[in-house]
């Protein structure tokens, strides 16, 4: 059964955004395009949950120094995908809803090796990388190695083809964009992720508006829900004029009402699922193309071994 927890005390940022017709949200620019990609997907859709009309967004490019700064004075109404612990303004947000793990891979590059083959070699990283989760997986294995730093990619490009490196130690999807780059030279590298969730990205919204992140967080765990019951944008059209299960029912706005204690009309989820998808879709669309192949590891549903927290919408 589909519920909220309490009720939502009223804020000015729902206010904000109907009176201006149109939702602010903030896109942190990285290099890393297929985050930023699925950031603005899910900017769209959460938009598309507050308007019907699919235009009703300004995506605003941040960084992610200025990212928090932005949010804490209402210049954005949330920030997609963004790691609150990483933001230089920290105070008066909240993660209304985790969609993505960047936990760090190591590669072991060579063909046959192990952990234990580790013992004694070099892993080679990017200065940025926080080592603090390859000590721990040190300490877990058992195994002592040298780390090696490089500035730039470049640089670590240029170790690796040179066999300078036995293993590699990356965000998942830096990891999987560096890999591509050495596939010629290392085409079945051996992964293991760990499963740390100080890279947690989220929809970061204002700590003072308990109504404006009761939205966000119903929108961030319908996404998740819809995957785990197989609803998708292929079949949704289908489950609506064909289900008898009530949860369901009311998921798609078939009956009674879903969000409208938060302003929400029945229909906004069915147009979120029509035009964008469920996560699996989303996670999909910029995951695994042609551009790069990211298994979902961490990225799966708790109920099937990943983080990404299902609870009946509760």
């Amino acid at each position: 059964m589909f519920g909220l927890a309490g009720s939502a005390n009223a804020g000015d940022v729902r206010d904000n955004i109907e009176d201006r017709g149109y939702l602010r949200c903030g896109v942190v620019q990285t290099s890393k395009f297929p985050v930023k990609d699925m950031g603005e997907d899910l900017c769209r859709g959460l938009a598309l949950a507050l308007f019907p009309d699919p235009k009703a967004v300004k995506l605003v490019s941040l960084t992610q120094r200025a990212a928090g700064q932005e949010l804490a004075v209402g210049r954005v109404d949330v920030v997609a995908l963004a790691n609150r612990t990483s933001l230089s303004h920290q105070g008066g947000h909240v993660n209304a809803g985790s969609l993505f793990v960047n936990s760090l891979d190591i590669a072991i590059l060579f063909k046959g090796y192990k952990v234990r083959d580790l013992s004694g070699k070099k892993i080679c990283s990017l200065d940025w990388v926080d080592k603090t989760e390859l000590a721990i997986f040190g300490q877990k294995h058992q195994v002592s190695f040298g780390v090696l730093s490089y500035k730039t990619e470049d640089e670590l490009l240029q170790a690796v083809k040179s066999h300078g490196c036995r293993a590699v130690a990356l965000p998942r999807v830096e990891q999987a964009i560096f890999l591509k780059k050495v596939s010629g030279i290392f085409p079945t590298p051996f992964i293991l992720s760990s499963i740390s969730s100080s890279n947690n990205l989220g929809m970061l919204v204002s700590s003072d508006d308990e109504e404006w992140k009761a939205i966000v967080r119903l929108y961030t765990g319908a996404l998740l829900e819809s995957e785990r019951r197989g609803i998708h944008s292929q079949n949704v059209d289908y489950i609506a004029s064909s289900t008898v299960n009530p949860d369901l029912q009311k998921l798609l706005g078939v009956k009674g009402s879903f969000g409208e204690d938060l302003g929400l009309d029945n229909n906004w989820f069915y147009r979120v699922l029509q035009s964008y998808g469920n996560y699996e879709e989303i996670y999909m669309r910029h995951f695994n193309n042609g551009d790069i192949m990211l298994e979902r590891g961490p990225n799966q549903l708790t109920t099937k071994g990943g983080v990404l927290t299902v609870d009946g919408l509760r």
